[in-house]
Formats: structure tokens, C-alpha cells, sequence
């Protein structure tokens, strides 16, 4: 392991990109309960097992291909053994925060840093609370109201605020993945209603005034606005546009990039890559789950309802990579991985070697593309 992975720093920032990407609240109960999944048993981890924690009373269901699906209601279905889930005791286990908290004291503090320090902490203890959700909103709409009563403007300011919002306040923890997917939810509706002036100026200017707690109830408002005036169809041209640009995002993490002079980085760039996916996905699912709620009929829920699991399947993968992320944040992961692919190829079993490395790559996300000669012993 090198002095880079080591670093307070690297290790901070591993826990903050699983820490913001959807809310801070789901980020703890995921770790959480990956930290009491490790405590079990080997055999009873492998896939095909269904899990409910102390506490709970809701399944997660593993399938033989590793996938996961998450069963709210807690219902076993009737040709499910019983036996096949595993009862995961409760414990206690050391928050995100806590450790944020712990590696932002361990950096070495000088006179050049010592305010980012210290900004830092109070920052990463206040994103995801409801106030700074509350004041986030409040900004947008602030902002939204003091550009000048014209579509264009308007429309061009919450395209600014967007692209802000996913590639510099999430990736620097002054944002959730809600945060931005309701600006997002937003900049994609104002552009769609771009081709009607009167309309698009009366629905950004309801959305400037109408006071919203978080952006993602802004974004809420604006689709029910949207909605009672017959726009429908724009509302789900901007989901269906959001969710093109959030696979644009995770493909072009996927593709890796290895900055020169500095091969350390690699990791870090496609977790960031797949923390920026998140928020579209998010947008897509809440605005698609908001119109399964609508007054419409079987066929189009159905339809509405596809969309909704669909981004939220996606979702699952990006965030179980983001959590995969921080018990790999030394590489041991990695090695273990080369080492349990080596030994396949070293049985001369090269099929089963390339169907672990999909695995890793295409099904779970783990690592970007290039990875594929590191874990099949090829890289130089």
C-alpha cells in the first residue's frame, strides 16, 4: 500500500463521496449494515441468501448473480425457503461522520491549510441536515428571482446552477445527491418549456416564490405545476433526457482515465465519475415515482412505475460501488480479487476468469473498463 492511500486525505475523501450521494441519513444505515454484514459468517454471505436486520422488518434478497433487491415490506415470497434468510444481529459500528470527523483531525495542519481544515469540519457535520437542505433551496430560488422575467436567462441560470451543483458542490461535500437532483429535475423542465415563453416565465417564476424546504420539493412543485396544466409530456421528455445524461456520465467514468504522473488518482476520478451518475438517477426515480402517484390510468402507471425501478436498479449498482469503494480504499480488495483471478487462470480456466472480471466490471461497477488488464495480470 502507498503513501497515498495512507493519507488522511484519501481516505476522507473515499468516505465523503458515499457520505453525500444520496442523503447522509441512507448513507449511515448502508454502511452500517454493510459493517454487520461483515461480522457473519463466509457461508452465510454467499449469494442466494435473504437478509433482515435487527430492528427491520424489511428483506434484502441476494440473487446467485450477486444482484440486490430490497423487499420493504418484509414478505417472504411462498417458494422461498425459510431457511435461506439469515437473521443479522444488531452492534454497535462507527458512523461515516464519526470517521470523517477522526481523519480530518489526523491531517497535518499548517498555516496554509489550516482554515480549509477547519472549514471542512464544520462543513461535512451540517451538509444533509434539513437546514442545509433549507438554505440550498432557499439560494436557488433567490437567485431564480433576481434574474431578469425572461425564459432564456432564467432557463440559462438553472443550467449554471446545475452544472455547479453536480460537478463542484457534490463533489466537494457541500451537496447531496437530492440537493442536486432537484436542480437538476428543475433545469430539465424549464428546458423543455423553452418553445412556450408565457408558460415557461409563469412556472420558473412560481418556483422562485412558492418557499420550498429542499430543492428536491422546488423540483416536486414545479412537476405538479406542470402537471394540472396539461404538460405532461414535457415532464417526462425531461425525465427520460436526465436519464440519458446520467448513463453519458457513468459511461464516460467507465471508460477510466489514468492523469499522468499521478496513476494513483485513477480511482478517485471514476468514483467521482459515478458519484456525479447519481444525482440524475435519483432525479429520474423521484420524478417518475411522483407521476406514479398521478391521477392517470393502469397502463401509464405501469409505465411510470417501470421507469421509477429501473433508474432505481441502476441506482442500487452506483451506490453499492460507492460503498465498495471505502472497504477497498487500501486496495485490498483489488488484490484479493487479481489474486482470486489468478488462481482461475492458473487452472488454466481463462473462461472463468473473464466472466469474474465482467463480474467486477460490467455487473458491479467495482472499477472502470481499463481495470480489465490489472485484474487479469496484464497491465505493465
Amino acid at each position: 500500500m502507498g503513501a497515498y492511500e495512507e493519507s488522511p486525505a484519501h481516505r476522507y475523501q473515499t468516505l465523503l463521496r458515499l457520505y453525500v450521494a444520496t442523503a447522509t441519513e441512507e448513507a449511515e444505515l448502508s454502511w452500517k449494515r454493510q459493517v454487520l454484514m461483515d461480522r457473519l459468517p463466509a457461508d452465510l454471505l454467499e449469494p442466494g441468501h435473504w437478509y433482515r436486520f435487527s430492528g427491520s422488518k424489511d428483506l434484502i434478497e441476494v440473487t446467485p448473480d450477486r444482484s440486490g433487491q430490497w423487499h420493504p415490506d418484509g414478505a417472504l415470497p411462498a417458494d422461498v425457503d425459510p431457511k435461506l434468510v439469515v437473521d443479522v444481529p444488531g452492534g454497535e459500528t462507527a458512523t461515516l461522520l464519526r470517521q470523517m470527523l477522526e481523519l480530518l483531525h489526523a491531517i497535518p495542519v499548517n498555516g496554509d491549510n489550516k482554515s480549509t481544515v477547519e472549514e471542512l469540519k464544520s462543513q461535512v457535520a451540517d451538509v444533509g441536515t434539513d437546514e442545509w437542505a433549507s438554505w440550498l433551496a432557499q439560494g436557488l430560488q433567490t437567485g431564480l428571482a433576481q434574474v431578469p422575467d425572461v425564459a432564456q436567462e432564467r432557463v440559462g441560470f438553472l443550467q449554471h446552477a446545475a452544472q455547479h451543483m453536480v460537478g463542484t458542490e457534490l463533489l466537494e461535500g457541500r451537496a447531496t445527491g437530492y440537493d442536486a437532483a432537484g436542480v437538476l429535475i428543475a433545469e430539465a423542465i424549464a428546458e423543455q418549456l423553452l418553445d412556450n415563453d408565457a408558460v415557461c416565465r409563469a412556472v420558473l417564476a412560481k418556483a422562485a416564490a412558492r418557499p420550498a424546504r429542499a430543492t428536491a420539493e422546488m423540483a416536486a412543485m414545479m412537476i405538479d405545476d406542470c402537471w394540472y396544466r396539461g404538460l405532461g409530456d414535457r415532464i417526462t421528455a425531461a425525465l427520460d433526457t436526465l436519464r440519458q445524461r446520467g448513463e453519458q456520465v457513468v459511461d464516460e467514468a467507465r471508460k477510466g482515465a489514468y492523469p499522468e504522473g499521478h496513476p494513483e488518482m485513477t480511482l478517485d476520478i471514476y468514483y467521482g465519475g459515478i458519484l456525479q451518475a447519481v444525482p440524475y438517477l435519483l432525479a429520474v426515480n423521484a420524478g417518475y415515482t411522483k407521476l406514479s402517484h398521478a391521477p392517470v390510468g393502469p397502463e401509464e402507471r405501469a409505465r411510470y412505475e417501470k421507469k421509477a425501478n429501473t433508474s432505481e436498479e441502476k441506482l442500487v449498482r452506483l451506490r453499492t460501488a460507492l460503498l465498495y469503494a471505502v472497504s477497498d480504499v487500501d486496495l485490498s480488495q483489488l488484490y484479493d480479487k487479481q489474486a482470486r483471478v489468478a488462481a482461475v487462470l492458473r487452472a488454466g480456466d481463462t473462461n472463468h476468469a473473464e466472466d469474474l472480471v465482467h463480474e467486477i466490471i460490467d455487473l458491479e461497477y467495482f472499477y472502470p473498463s481499463t481495470f480489465r488488464t490489472v485484474l487479469l495480470g496484464q497491465a505493465s
